[in-house]
């Protein structure tokens, strides 16, 4: 009996010492937590977020929201890069819609070109990432994107694909009388498309230098300058038949959905439709914008490896081909998917066992009938190819410099300055805002 309660006594030990050692294995041990601060919230990031945390044994993602704010955005983002200079900071960034080329320039975040496959020109769109370089690196990846262009008739524009200010300023006033630029032709508004969309051509952050007092820039702050101050709309005003008329020069058509293709020649009531974009001295004028979610590791993460394999989960196929949300794809294959199912009519059956097709997009213009869309046509799968294909124009600017230029063009506009003061205003003011964050 003695025999058997130490033998039990034995048995118990070792299996308490089992259970224990086996409890500190299998239990779940505390997870490594990594921080992602993004830039406003997303609900899209954060079912990636929590799709992370369920499939990463022994790592987790907290998000830290800085909420959008004009007024203190440029002092979070330094904020931020104190904090990474310093040894601090997150080890993951999410830009948003606040991404801007300049905020890489100090290398505070990896380069993630050393992440991508080998073959990663062949699997995504080459050109659209190879816009977000800085210094030949990629310091923050959009995971999807959607282009901005001028389009119009070919009557009126001719057989081009890109065009010169020189040339815009040129066609526009070869037009007989009664046409306008585009609905909403302001002085500011003129001034404030152009610019937002192609501003970066005018800045070479790299070397810290900018050419505000080009030939080029002056001419679009005197283009400008010959619309009206405000908009004469009549109650009768309707921007769908100044457009179906040929009475409006340019349709800006935004693309961040496949189907957006398909509205400048139903808009413009022609099949003769060119893609001119914004003016430009060389290259093609599509501009390509990021998508509400630009993703970046921190320089000083000490979990960079899987840090990437949270971005990662954006490229995939699966992400790609599903869950990705007002933007286009970055992956080819994705694209060519969409595509080919785009070119199906597709319907449903009514009540009365009539077959209705189904609506795939429609383009409204306010207070009149929207204009529906029910698939995409050979040619038009073809232009959106052409567009993206060649797009090489990057709108992510700075907005503290865009606003330097709208507010100094004011004085010009109102007649307190002449263009050469203001020219070179400017000149001083962004050449000054550039080197400081150099």
């Amino acid at each position: 009996m003695r025999k058997l309660k130490q033998l039990l006594l034995l048995c118990g030990t070792f299996f308490l010492l089992c259970s224990c050692s086996l409890g500190e294995e299998g239990a779940p041990r505390e997870a490594v937590s990594l921080t992602l601060v993004s830039f406003g919230g997303s609900r899209d990031l954060t079912e990636q977020v929590n799709l992370f945390n369920e499939t990463h044994e022994g790592y987790r993602i907290d998000i830290e929201i800085y909420e959008l704010n004009d007024v203190d955005k440029d002092d979070r983002i330094e904020r931020l890069q104190r904090e990474i200079v310093a040894g601090r900071g997150p080890d993951l960034v999410n830009y948003g819609s606040l991404y801007a080329s300049s905020y890489c320039l100090g290398y505070y975040t990896e380069n993630l070109l050393n992440y991508l496959p080998e073959d990663w020109q062949s699997i995504y769109f080459s050109n659209i990432l190879e816009s977000f370089f800085v210094n030949g690196g990629l310091y923050a990846m959009p995971v999807g994107f959607s282009l901005s262009t001028f389009a119009g008739r070919q009557d009126m524009l001719g057989d081009r694909e890109r065009w010169s200010i020189q040339e815009m300023m040129q066609i526009y006033m070869e037009q007989e009388e009664g046409v306008i630029l585009y609905p909403g032709e302001t002085k500011v508004d003129v001034l404030g498309t152009i610019l937002s969309k192609n501003m970066e051509s005018f800045i070479e952050w790299e070397e810290g230098e900018c050419r505000f007092d080009s030939e080029e820039f002056r001419d679009i702050l005197a283009f400008a300058n010959s619309f009206p101050d405000m908009l004469r709309i009549t109650e009768d005003y309707s921007p769908k038949t100044l457009f179906a008329e040929g009475k409006s020069l340019l349709y800006q058509d935004s693309i961040s959905d496949i189907y957006d293709i398909c509205g400048a020649g139903r808009v413009l009531a022609t099949n003769e439709v060119v893609y001119v974009g914004v003016p430009v001295s060389e290259g093609y004028g599509t501009v390509i914008q990021p998508s509400r979610l630009v993703l970046a590791i921190s320089a000083n993460s000490r979990h960079k490896d899987i840090s990437w394999e949270f971005i990662a989960q954006f490229l995939t196929s699966s992400y790609q081909n599903e869950k990705l949300n007002y933007c286009l794809p970055l992956r080819r294959d994705t694209m060519e998917h969409m595509l080919e199912e785009a070119g199906n009519m597709e319907y449903v059956v009514s009540a009365d066992g009539n077959e209705i097709p189904i609506v795939k997009s429609e383009i409204g213009f306010e207070g009149e009938e929207a204009i529906k869309i029910y698939r995409m046509e050979e040619e038009e799968k073809k232009q959106l190819l052409r567009l993206i294909e060649t797009a090489s124009l990057n709108d992510a600017i700075d907005y503290t410099l865009y606003n330097i230029v709208l507010e100094e063009a004011q004085s010009y506009f109102a007649g307190d300055r002449t263009l050469d003061e203001v020219i070179d205003i400017i000149q001083r003011r962004a050449s000054l805002y550039i080197a400081e964050h150099m």
